[in-house]
Formats: structure tokens, C-alpha cells, sequence
């Protein structure tokens, strides 16, 4: 039997759209068992503007389950690397939507964990206690729901992430690091989904994002698009290959859902999958890279042999566009990462300097060092530490960490001492340090101000 997937049309509103997606299966009551708790799990990835699952929609489709008696509703998440999901939560209005409906708040990344040998693996992660307890350990998972709700958007290391990627969460932070390697990315992203699948996927495209996965606020227009659609389905891999075609790839193109499918973790072929909707009007590609707009000041120094996007490259560059674009920065520093360096690449290197990941401290670390001994010279010895390149991007450019949280800094430092009070165990980068922190950058200040927070927080968007 060929999957379902719906493409409904959020502008009738929400309620409709959501009807819309569960009325092939005879309606909702079909698809959530009577007397179920309901975990959403958003893509709550960062808390910059519009990169996160639309608030708007969460808060409608819990609303929605309630109204057709679902009483037992919980959001949870694990968001990225340095930063907490109860800080994120608190920015972008989780926190706030999830108390109206009297939904437990779930926070992945605090609390204790309980370790997990992924299949073809050989070295346990550590995963929540409470994921392993609801979804993961079999005789425990009749009763629990899960429903995934992720954002319709490109990434610039997997080319899309989507249902099968919101999985990425699962990890704690530290044993997501090594993995982000061009040979290994997505296998492990096939293998956590082959871990846990949820029960139903509904992919939020009412704004679509591109260029990469976290956007800077002063981009954010060249980088979004209104389609108003939500795309559902009981099969998350049928669902993202929907979304994939929306957005102008090909399964084929994304590994980790090639993979998904090649395993028969789900239909990856368009024409064995019923589409319910109008799938021919989505005809425009959407970049998926970064658009590598950085401080002109920031001399960038790339390995000829070697240097993963999906690590090293990827995260550095994504930390230095949103800091170049949405802060009041300073350049005069180079960067260096990748592997395989002519001597004349590192000579008259400006300024002090940035040395990111294994690769480039193995190769010329010491190099670097004997060279520019009257530098500072700071080294992030794993290939996707976003926490510490992060760190070392801020201390460099000048700018507190705190200022990028767009809270009252102490209403922040104090939502980070509540998480570290439950047991945090993300890696968070030192919050002082640098300039007077000023809440929301200005960046942010004018995407809302212009109109464009329907984007981010979906004002707009019909209920």
C-alpha cells in the first residue's frame, strides 16, 4: 500500500490545514490512540528569528489537540550546541504556548541519560533517560505519541533537514560532535532515525527557510519564502521526500534519507507515495548553502586538501556570518581550518588567529605557533564544536555571547542557572565577556519592526 502524504494549505487557517492532513486516515481519532500523551517535538534548533518551527503552529495544532480530546500534551527538544533548549524555549515563545495548553515542557538536555549503541556502531551515545523511557524502550512506548514537527528548510551540510534530521536531537550535544565529518554525518543520521521513528510527521512550511540552516536576521528576507503549506504524513521518509520535491531536491541528493530508504525505513520514490495536494506548483530550487556574507575584515585561510563543510567549514562559517551581519563586530583576526597548507597560505597571516578543528592543529598547529609567537592563537580541537567556535568567534570579533540571547541578560543568565540547576549537560559557552550586552540585536529589532516576525513567530498565519 503507497503512503500518504498531504500538502495542505494554511491559508483557510490551521484547523483546516490540520484536518486536511489527517482526514485521509478517517481523522485524527484514526491516528492518535484515545487516551495517548502527545509529545511535539519541534525543530526548536536556535533561537534566531525564523529558523525554528513556526510558534503559531504549535500553539494551533496544540490547541487542535485538545480540542479533539487530548489532554496528555508534552513539547520537547534538544536544541544545538551551545546554547540550552530552556533558554531557546523561553525566546521563542514555547514556553509561554506550551503553559496555555497545559503541555509538559521536556527539556532533552537536562536530566540524566542512559547510554545507546546505535546499530553498526560500536561506542555508546548517551541519550535522555526520559526519550529512552517513552519511545525507545518497547514496553514503554504503547501509550506515548509521537509526533514530529519540523521546519521546511535547506541546511548547508545535509542540503535539507526535515523529519528524518529532527532526530539530530536525540544526542546529547558532546556525542553529536564526531560524527559531523563528510564519511559519517549521514550515516548517523539514518541510524538515530532507524533508532526511533515517529509515530506522525508534520513538516511546517507556512515560511520556508534557505541558505543554510540558521540564517542571520539581516538575511533573513533574501533567505525566506511564504509557501503557507504544511506537509504530513504517518511515513516521515514518504514526508520528507514531499518536502524535499517543494523545495527542489531530489531524495537521491540528500544522503541521509537516500540511506533511510535504502534500509526500508520508509518510501523514498515519489511516484510510489500518494500525494494529496498540488505537488506540480513547487517548481523553484532553493539554495541550500551559506550565503558566505562575512566581515571584510576576517581573513579565512582554507586546508587544498581537506575541509568539511559538515564540520570545521560549516559551523565556523555559519557562527562568523551571523556575527558579521546581525552584531556590531570587529574584524582584523584570520581564521584558519581544513588540512593541507602550502607554507606560502600561512604567511602574513592578519592579526590574531582562530585554528579550528583536529585536522589543522595536528598539521600546523605548532607551525602556527612557531610563526606567530606575539598572537593569540586559539584552538578548537574538535570538528564541530560550535560551543567553542563560537567562544573563540565572539572573544575575537568582540562580542559577549550573552548579547546574541535576545532576553534581558539577567532574565537569561537566570532561565541558564535553572537549566544547570536540572542537570544541563549542553556545553555553553562562557555568557561574560566583551562588550555591554543589548538585548535584541538591531538586525532583529528591524525584522520585527518591518513586519517581517510572521516569519519567525507566524503573527499571520491564520488559526
Amino acid at each position: 500500500m503507497r503512503p500518504i502524504v498531504t500538502i495542505a494549505d494554511t491559508t483557510d487557517g490551521l484547523p483546516a490545514a490540520f484536518d486536511a492532513i489527517f482526514a485521509p486516515y478517517g481523522g485524527i481519532a484514526n491516528v492518535i490512540p484515545a487516551g495517548s500523551k502527545v509529545h511535539l517535538k519541534p525543530n526548536g534548533v536556535h533561537f534566531s528569528v525564523g529558523v525554528y518551527t513556526d510558534p503559531a503552529v504549535v500553539d494551533a495544532l496544540l490547541a487542535y489537540l485538545s480540542d479533539h480530546g487530548y489532554k496528555r500534551l508534552a513539547l520537547m527538544e534538544n536544541c544545538t550546541q551551545g546554547v540550552s533548549t530552556r533558554l531557546v524555549f523561553e525566546v521563542n515563545g514555547y514556553v509561554g504556548i506550551a503553559r496555555q495548553h497545559n503541555a509538559e515542557l521536556i527539556y532533552l538536555d537536562e536530566g540524566g541519560t542512559v547510554p545507546y549503541t546505535l546499530e553498526d556502531e560500536e561506542v555508546p551515545i548517551r541519550i535522555p533517560r526520559r526519550l529512552y523511557e517513552s519511545f525507545i524502550d518497547p514496553s514503554r512506548r504503547p501509550g506515548n505519541f509521537y509526533l514530529s514537527l519540523p521546519k521546511l528548510k535547506t541546511h548547508s551540510m545535509t542540503m535539507m533537514t526535515l523529519g528524518v534530521k529532527n532526530q539530530q536531537a536525540f544526542p546529547i550535544d558532546e556525542d553529536r560532535m564526531h560524527f559531523h565529518t563528510h564519511e559519517t554525518l549521514h550515516l548517523r543520521l539514518a541510524r538515530l532515525y532507524r533508532m526511533v521513528q515517529p509515530d506522525f510527521c508534520i513538516i511546517e512550511g507556512v515560511t520556508a527557510i534557505f541558505n543554510g540552516h540558521i540564517p542571520p536576521a539581516a538575511l533573513l528576507r533574501e533567505s525566506s519564502v511564504q509557501l503557507n503549506v504544511l506537509i504530513g504524513g504517518q511515513d516521515t521518509v514518504a514526508v520528507d521526500t514531499v518536502g524535499c520535491k517543494v523545495m527542489g531536491y531530489a531524495i537521491e541528493e540528500v544522503e541521509h534519507l537516500r540511506l533511510a530508504a535504502e534500509w526500508g525505513l520508509g518510501e523514498g520514490q515519489l511516484d510510489r507515495i500518494e500525494v494529496i495536494g498540488n505537488l506540480n506548483r513547487f517548481r523553484k530550487r532553493y539554495p541550500y548553502a551559506l550565503q558566505r556574507r562575512f566581515h571584510p575584515d576576517v581573513h579565512i585561510v582554507e586546508g587544498r586538501e581537506q575541509a568539511c563543510v559538515e564540520g570545521c567549514k560549516g559551523n565556523t562559517e555559519c557562527a562568523l556570518e551571523i556575527l558579521s551581519n546581525d552584531y556590531p563586530t570587529q574584524g582584523g583576526f584570520s581564521i584558519v581550518f581544513g588540512k593541507g597548507f602550502e607554507d606560502a597560505d600561512l604567511e602574513d597571516l592578519p592579526g590574531d588567529i582562530l585554528v579550528v578543528g583536529a585536522c589543522t592543529i595536528n598539521d600546523r598547529g605548532a607551525d602556527l605557533r612557531r610563526r606567530y609567537p606575539d598572537r593569540r592563537i586559539i584552538e578548537v580541537d574538535a570538528s564541530n564544536d560550535i560551543r567553542g567556535v563560537t567562544a573563540g568567534l565572539a572573544h575575537l570579533m568582540k562580542v559577549r555571547p550573552l548579547a546574541m540571547v535576545p532576553l534581558n541578560p539577567l532574565r537569561s543568565l537566570w532561565i541558564v542557572l535553572q537549566a544547570r540547576l536540572h542537570g544541563l549537560n549542553s556545553r555553553m559557552p562562557p555568557l561574560l565577556g566583551g562588550p555591554k550586552p543589548t538585548g535584541l540585536s538591531e538586525a532583529q529589532r528591524r525584522w520585527y519592526r518591518e513586519g517581517g516576525g510572521d516569519c519567525g513567530r507566524g503573527a499571520e498565519t491564520p488559526r
